[in-house]
C-alpha cells in the first residue's frame, strides 16, 4: 500500500530540517568525516523517498509544498 503523499513530504521535512549546517554540524562540534557520514546518510533516505514518490524532489519544492499548504 502506498504512502499518502502528505507523509511522503512529512518525511523530506524531517531531512531538510537534518540538512541545515547547524543540526548536521551540530554547531561546528563534531569532526568532518563525521558530517560526510551524515550528509551521506541523509541523500540515501532522500533518494529513497523520491524513488517511493516517482519524481526528484528538491529542498524548494518540500518548502513551496509546505508554504501552499499553509495558504490553501
Amino acid at each position: 500500500m502506498a504512502r499518502p503523499l502528505s507523509v511522503i513530504m512529512d518525511d523530506f521535512d524531517r531531512l531538510t530540517c537534518e540538512l541545515s549546517p547547524e543540526n548536521l554540524c551540530c554547531d561546528g562540534e563534531i569532526p568532518q568525516s563525521e558530517v560526510r557520514r551524515r550528509l551521506a546518510g541523509i541523500q540515501r533516505r532522500w533518494a529513497k523517498l523520491e524513488k517511493e514518490l516517482g519524481a526528484k524532489v528538491s529542498e524548494a519544492d518540500v518548502y513551496n509544498y509546505f508554504y501552499e499548504k499553509r495558504a490553501s
